[in-house]
């Protein structure tokens, strides 16, 4: 048998876990109510990309932002063409053209010292970004025509950033896309259930509309600049933290953003540790919030690990490992429904294998070793710049000089 205290401990652990699992389902129920005063008309609202070698996916992302139905007068898109090695300077070009007045872009030959090369791209692009609004996305992302007005109608008087769902392109029959698919699900359903309860711990910049005023007021990027992922969350937390705005979830159809699902199982573990690498460097709150849940996590597969050798540690793992799918299973169904992404569900328990060993991989490779993207090596934070040079992207990060 096992260590009472052990026991007892395991049945705390479940308990609080399931407790947070209502908690989720509770946030998921307040999506969608606000309190506040709609905005008296329509603001200013500028798009903006970064994006680095996208020649194959930008003309679709582009076609997509032509198309919305927003008024046109009050419309700017803002491409910055990171350090692109293609031709997505050209077409970038061609569009400039095509829509003269509505479609500005630059082209970045270097990264500032000290700096993300995403961050920075995306505070040069903020530079000449005139919007109230900013809205973000990728440049492999594609929307319907109502989604700006979509995020924008989201805003009211003491709204600073409204987040949106973001989900992959059809899924196709096969495990491997409905996994991917529902398991990238699941962090969105997390977020927004997060910002339901007021206690917003991340988003996704492919999908994401903020006020200017309120992201020169928490200084940009400045504080964050030299992380190399989570210009969404940093920004999220932020805004949060400094009290005086709100911050809401979009739960409208329209407001929703596809991406392009990792191409091979290499990118998809890539792309994982990317988001994981910036976990540890939230602000405190989230941080231990977070460290909690992973330390469940971790105990679950060492109990069943253990199991094998001392069989009375087994059923103790195999029980605490349905108390949390079975807890999330019902966080999931009520998303799925709030969302429509029901279909999903059918790949629940083949995800519910992956996610724990993924969960506790990410991390540890994302925190402590490197991961690729766009075509580059990094690790979860760049070389630190010499003063003077920090100062400088400090500056042009936070969007001041504008």
């Amino acid at each position: 048998m096992v260590f009472p205290p052990v026991l007892i401990g395991l049945g705390a652990a479940n308990a609080i876990y399931s407790l947070l699992n209502f908690q989720l389902i509770r946030g998921l129920g307040r999506l969608g109510k606000t309190n506040g005063k709609p905005l008296a008309e329509k603001p200013t609202v500028s798009v903006l990309i970064a994006a680095r070698n996208e020649e194959q996916r930008i003309r679709k992302c582009l076609e997509c932002l032509e198309a919305q139905d927003y008024p046109a007068a009050k419309l700017q898109i803002v491409v910055v063409d990171d350090r692109s090695e293609d031709g997505t300077a050209s077409i970038l070009a061609e569009y400039a053209a095509r829509m003269p007045g509505r479609f500005r872009y630059l082209s970045l030959s270097e990264t500032a010292p000290g700096f993300s090369p995403k961050k920075y791209a995306l505070s040069q692009g903020l530079l000449i970004a005139s919007g109230e609004i900013i809205v973000t996305t990728d440049a492999d992302c594609i929307m319907s025509p109502a989604w700006v007005s979509a995020l924008v109608e989201e805003f009211s008087s003491d709204t600073g950033l409204v987040s949106g769902l973001t989900t992959y392109y059809a899924a196709g029959t096969g495990t491997w896309e409905g996994v991917q698919s529902l398991e990238f699900f699941s962090y969105a359903v997390v977020a927004a259930a997060l910002i339901g309860l007021r206690f917003p711990v991340n988003g996704n910049a492919n999908n994401l509309a903020y006020r200017r005023e309120v992201y020169d007021e928490v200084a940009g990027f400045a504080s964050h600049g030299g992380i190399v992922s989570g210009d969404d969350d940093f920004l999220i937390q932020s805004i949060h933290r400094n009290g005086r705005w709100g911050i809401r979830y979009a739960i409208r159809p329209e407001s929703q953003v596809q991406t392009e699902p990792p191409l091979s199982v290499g990118q998809f573990w890539e792309q994982r540790k990317r988001w994981a690498s910036k976990c540890s460097l939230y602000q405190f709150k989230q941080t231990l919030f977070l460290s909690v849940i992973f330390s469940y996590y971790a105990v679950i597969p060492i109990c069943i690990v253990a199991g094998l050798f001392q069989h009375r540690w087994l059923v103790p793992g195999i029980a605490s490992w349905c108390v949390k799918t079975g807890t999330d299973w019902l966080v999931m169904r009520r998303a799925s429904g709030i969302f429509d992404k029901r279909e999903l569900m059918r790949w629940f328990l083949p995800t519910s294998l992956l996610h724990i060993p993924l969960i506790i991989a990410a991390v540890l490779a994302g925190s402590f070793g490197e991961f690729t993207w766009k075509g580059q090596k990094h690790r979860r934070k760049v070389k630190a710049a010499p003063v003077v040079d920090a100062k400088i992207a400090g500056r042009q990060a936070s969007g001041v000089g504008r």
